[in-house]
């Protein structure tokens, strides 16, 4: 199966805002069907507007499942040199165990989380 898809979209519902040269700006982050790669998604400042990114805070850390949100999917950011990587997590392999990386399968559909990003 190919790559998952995935689109950022602003929302409607807020608005970003800078603070002197520190940009905040709202995205709200989808996959669709294909495949996650292991290590994540990888995601540049530049897509987004920024030449450089501070800091991203996600709304709860789980990515809910279609408009109900009825289901979710634990979700990591790391920082890069260039952007972010949006990384998700599973149950662990036994009870107790932490959340482990997602493997190289198929991408959970319509997964939704709202990012508020920062940077310049």
């Amino acid at each position: 199966m190919a790559a998952a898809v995935t689109t950022f979209t602003r929302p409607t519902d807020v608005t970003g805002y800078s603070n002197g040269n520190v940009k905040t700006r709202f995205f709200d982050f989808t996959t669709d069907t294909g495949d996650y790669a292991a290590g994540g998604f990888a995601v540049t400042a530049a897509s987004l507007g920024f030449r450089k990114i501070y800091f991203v805070t996600q709304s709860g850390g789980v990515a809910t499942q279609g408009t109900s949100g009825a289901s979710g999917v634990g979700v990591g950011i790391t920082y890069t040199a260039t952007g972010i990587t949006i990384q998700t997590y599973e149950t662990g392999a036994s009870s107790g165990a932490p959340f482990s990386e997602k493997g190289a399968e198929a991408q959970v559909a319509n997964f939704t989380i709202r990012l508020k990003v920062e940077g310049r």
